[in-house]
């Protein structure tokens, strides 16, 4: 089974870079879709972490549902999780990644990450130094696009 991290500010696009990694892939996958923040070093931040609760309040009742349907289409995506990465060290998120057991990254070049408040992090130059393998959908969707046009 592959586990692939989806940076996500939890619109359709997020959904769009799933559908696209889950159409390609044969095998069981597991999707798992985050976002960074920042965590600054103070005490009473790391004191509180387990009480941000609020972040969830991005994640919409459209996208899961979005989510819900793109799992009954698919019976080999076996889970679909939702987790937030907290920090501001590389070493943390590849610790994050490890823990999750990811086996890529996916992301779409042409939507970005965008950030979903004051405490996001800028994920690509994060991601691009992980050291997990990145996968562009812009480029799977692409070459599916070139075929179809081939098959005429």
């Amino acid at each position: 089974m592959k586990t692939i991290v989806i940076p996500s500010d939890f619109s359709l696009d997020s959904v769009q870079v799933a559908e696209a990694i889950v159409r390609n892939e044969k095998n069981e996958v597991r999707i798992i879709f985050t976002h960074l923040f920042y965590v600054a070093d103070d005490i009473q931040d790391l004191l509180f972490l387990s009480y941000r609760k609020k972040e969830y309040e991005f994640v919409s009742d459209e996208f899961n549902r979005e989510v819900s349907i793109l799992k009954s289409m698919h019976p080999h995506l076996v889970s679909v999780k939702t987790e937030f990465f907290y920090g501001g060290k590389l070493a943390g998120f590849k610790n994050f990644l490890d823990y999750n057991e990811a086996d890529g990254i996916a992301y779409s070049e042409s939507y970005g990450i965008p950030k979903l408040s004051k405490s996001s992090i800028d994920a690509m130059p994060v991601l691009r130094k992980s050291g997990i393998r990145l996968i562009n959908t812009d480029a799977i969707n692409e070459a599916e696009f070139a075929d179809m046009g081939q098959e005429k």
